[in-house]
């Protein structure tokens, strides 16, 4: 019987709130960063020679996210385990390579992490229906599409790089979305976690 991945667990959650935190940070540095990227418009240059604390932010931030994807499947994929052998009958729509592709395979990329997420939580707790499931997958949807808007823009791409006054707006919602997301993230892991532990541990105990 596989263990209760508890640490993994705990790392999953704590990233996620980093995440959240550098997105803040992210907000923060996009007042600055588009009064820069709009000198630059004005004056026929390109915002890719702009630097501003918006790019200091963006390094550590980006090793934050690669840190986070890569715990998070990890989690997920022990936590997969962990419910396939307490409830060995309970339907995975999603085969466990999907667990770390789903992310990242464009168009997919829009409902395989739900499934997966889904799959996981009710083959471990049993119950069908997901509250709060619902609304964290909307708002991470939202903070994707707001976050890749943002990071067009800082290569002189898409919308933005056109309207740069519009930058702070488009950064304030990823971190809104990014924060409704992640309290939605860490009530789902901490769920799965309280399941793990009463069907593996308690008997032990016993």
């Amino acid at each position: 019987m596989p263990a209760v991945p508890a640490g993994l667990a705990g790392w999953t959650i704590g990233l996620a709130v980093a995440w959240t935190a550098f997105q803040g940070l992210a907000f923060w540095a996009s007042f600055a960063a588009a009064d820069a990227y709009g000198r630059a418009v004005d004056a026929g240059a390109s915002v890719m020679d702009v630097f501003t604390w918006y790019d200091v932010v963006s390094l550590p931030f980006l090793m934050v996210q690669v840190a986070t994807f890569v715990v998070a499947c990890l989690w997920l994929q022990e936590s997969r385990a962990v419910a396939v052998a307490v409830l060995p009958r309970e339907r995975h729509v999603r085969r466990p390579l999907w667990i770390w592709f789903g992310w990242v395979v464009p168009v997919v990329s829009l409902w395989f992490p739900y499934e997966v997420v889904r799959d996981v939580r009710s083959g471990t707790t049993g119950l069908r229906g997901a509250p709060g499931l619902g609304l964290w997958w909307a708002s991470w949807l939202v903070a994707m599409w707001a976050s890749n808007q943002t990071g067009l823009a800082g290569v002189g791409l898409g919308v933005l790089s056109d309207h740069p006054s519009m930058f702070p707006f488009v950064e304030g919602a990823a971190t809104v979305a990014t924060a409704v997301a992640c309290v939605q993230w860490i009530r789902i892991v901490r769920e799965i976690t309280s399941a793990q532990r009463a069907r593996l541990e308690a008997p032990a105990a016993a």
